[in-house]
């Protein structure tokens, strides 16, 4: 389907399969009954899954118990109107490092703004967001009513791996997290 920002109606997606057996196959004028009956289950599983994870996600918020690992090689935004770079988690979180005005090439962030996706501001209004960074927890501070979070980063902060946040109270020290080594 043509890249767009809004999710496409089940209908568009159809219409859209249809544009594509009409130019593979000109006699064709709609889907065949096997490929509108495929995607309309394609469609059904996928809202299904969204559905749960999306209550899954929401029940760890209310328990407090929300971390999520971050790699670096996770998605940017690609929105060019938009004057600050974000890391996209894959749960819809938004983390964005913010440098010093007269810092050199290379320099290390002090600051980072964590925005939470739109659907989980209320709920996660209000909760402290710390980042993982360098082997040390740093408080970043509390989600607004806009959904971000906004906070210093100590000078001389080692901005290395492990990545990860946390929305809720830490519960666990960094080495806590490591993944057991494989034997």
């Amino acid at each position: 389907m043509p890249k767009n920002s809004e999710p496409a109606s089940f209908d568009d997606f159809v219409h859209w399969l249809g544009e594509r057996d009409r130019e593979a196959d000109s006699e064709q004028a709609e889907p065949s009954p096997e490929a509108f009956a495929t995607a309309r289950t394609a469609h059904q599983v996928f809202g299904d899954l969204k559905r749960v994870h999306h209550q899954e996600l929401v029940a760890r918020l209310r328990s407090g118990t929300y971390y999520e690992e971050l790699e670096l090689m996770a998605a940017a935004d690609a929105d060019r109107d938009r004057w600050l770079p974000r890391l996209r988690t894959p749960n819809g979180f938004a983390i964005s490092t913010l440098y010093a005005a007269d810092g050199a090439a290379g320099a290390a962030p002090v600051a980072l703004l964590v925005e939470c996706p739109e659907e989980l501001r209320d709920l996660c209004r209000g909760l402290k967001v710390s980042i993982l960074a360098g082997g040390s927890w740093i408080e970043i501070g509390e989600i607004d009513v806009d959904g971000k979070s906004t906070g210093d980063l100590p000078p001389g902060m080692e901005f290395k791996p492990p990545f990860g946040f946390r929305v809720g109270p830490i519960e666990e020290q960094p080495e806590d997290l490591r993944k057991p080594e494989q034997t």
